[in-house]
């Protein structure tokens, strides 16, 4: 008779995004202050990631990483250098995020880019899908070319 194997060890899933919300700031702060990507990655599946960056332009870029499929666009060092480059250029002092919601696997996170006078300089909108196993799959930011912070938009008046 074959022996049955352990079924899954099922995870809340809430937690596992909450958990990696958390860990998103220190990791990306790391990732460009001391050039150690391994907390950044490792929030991450390890095989392809589908990952949609818009600019501050408005072009979009679509992309895969990947250090184990060689179908991916990028590796992960050439992804975190690429995206971290502007960032030691503008007074970089660290990135702060938060959870904004919720759904299934899938979490919009508001993040922002302070500067060493610790002022928020850049905010944008990510969401992040993540497998059952609490892995980041997919990563979209979406970043509004006509608003540097979406706090600014508390502050503008709506014309008729």
């Amino acid at each position: 008779m074959a022996e049955e194997s352990a079924p899954a060890e099922k995870i809340d899933l809430s937690q596992a995004v909450t958990d990696a919300v958390a860990k998103w700031g220190p990791a990306v702060t790391k990732a460009v202050k001391e050039g150690d990507i391994s907390d950044f990655k490792a929030l991450f599946a390890p095989y392809l990631v589908e990952v949609v960056i818009q600019g501050g332009d408005g072009n979009e870029a679509c992309f895969t990483i990947s250090d184990e499929n060689k179908e991916a666009t990028l590796d992960w060092k050439t992804f975190v250098d690429m995206a971290t480059a502007d960032l030691k250029e503008q007074d970089f002092l660290k990135t702060e995020c938060q959870c904004i919601g919720l759904l299934g696997p899938r979490c919009i996170m508001e993040q922002g880019r302070f500067n060493n006078a610790k002022e928020l300089y850049h905010e944008n909108i990510a969401v992040l899908t993540f497998n059952d196993k609490g892995q980041i799959v997919a990563y979209e930011a979406f970043t509004d070319p006509g608003v540097n912070a979406v706090s600014e938009l508390a502050g503008q008046s709506v014309t008729e």
